[in-house]
């Protein structure tokens, strides 16, 4: 079923035949547009994720508990091709403010694809997903002076996507 805008566009008006071509050519540009921009938007890490973590089996005598520590963005990896083949990228290049720090990566034309791998405070899960052909840049910024326990940077923002700076 059509949209109801699109089918009205593309009734034939009486006495204008070239008005149902035109309103095909609008729509087909509407939904090329539409497309375009969702395959150019940036893709950033979730800054914190929720977690349910358990050891296989407690030691004899032990009990398991969880503690109320935040799992909150902590890194960024970029992979050339899928996390588990390894090929974690060093960054190209980094800015330094006065309260941040970043990690830049400037991606060319890949066959394998990349990757982006976002890391998390206080466990061990991460959350991976491949990178659109059209993202050209990754940049992870980091805060200075913050850690969290145990020392993991806090990550500011995460980000890849098409284009310089």
């Amino acid at each position: 079923m059509m949209p109801p805008q699109l089918e009205i566009m593309m009734r034939p008006a009486p006495n204008r035949p070239g008005l149902l071509a035109y309103g095909a050519a609008v729509a087909l540009l509407t939904m090329t547009v539409g497309l375009s921009s969702a395959v150019l938007a940036d893709v950033g890490c979730p800054m914190k994720v929720e977690v349910k973590q358990a050891p296989a089996a407690p030691p004899s005598g032990w009990t398991a508990g969880l503690d109320t520590l935040p799992t909150e963005a902590t890194g960024v990896s970029v992979f050339d091709g899928p996390p588990e083949e390894l090929a974690d990228l060093v960054p190209d290049d980094g800015k330094d403010t006065a309260d941040t720090r970043s990690d830049i990566w400037n991606l060319p034309k890949s066959d394998r694809g990349y990757w982006l791998v976002c890391h998390y405070a206080n466990t061990t899960v991460t959350l991976a997903r491949q990178l659109p052909a059209t993202v050209t840049r990754c940049e992870a910024v980091y805060e200075k002076q913050q850690t969290f326990a145990g020392g993991a940077p806090v990550l500011r923002s995460g980000k890849c996507g098409p284009g310089g700076p």
